[in-house]
């Protein structure tokens, strides 16, 4: 794996981390995706079991939370031009 990838996983764990750590989701759960409407965030993720919930911030979003939603977002669009 390139450093470059490297690098990108890594922060895309980390704002995945950002946003449903923040709600109280374990390390298990994973961001499918997530959208900012607003000053809110709603999005969906899924249990290592592959089991989907819904989620959306509680507060207005911080400035930690939106750059989290720019990475995640990042990688939807990487995803889209991949496919």
């Amino acid at each position: 794996m390139t450093p470059a990838k490297e690098d990108f996983l890594e922060e895309h764990v980390r704002a995945a981390d950002i946003l449903l750590g923040g709600l109280g989701f374990g390390e298990d759960a994973q961001v499918i995706e997530v959208t900012l409407e607003g000053e809110r965030f709603f999005g969906r993720g899924k249990w290592a079991d592959g089991e989907e919930f819904s989620f959306e911030s509680e507060d207005e979003v911080t400035d930690l939370e939106k750059w989290a939603i720019e990475i995640l977002g990042r990688k939807d669009q990487k995803k889209v031009v991949n496919e």
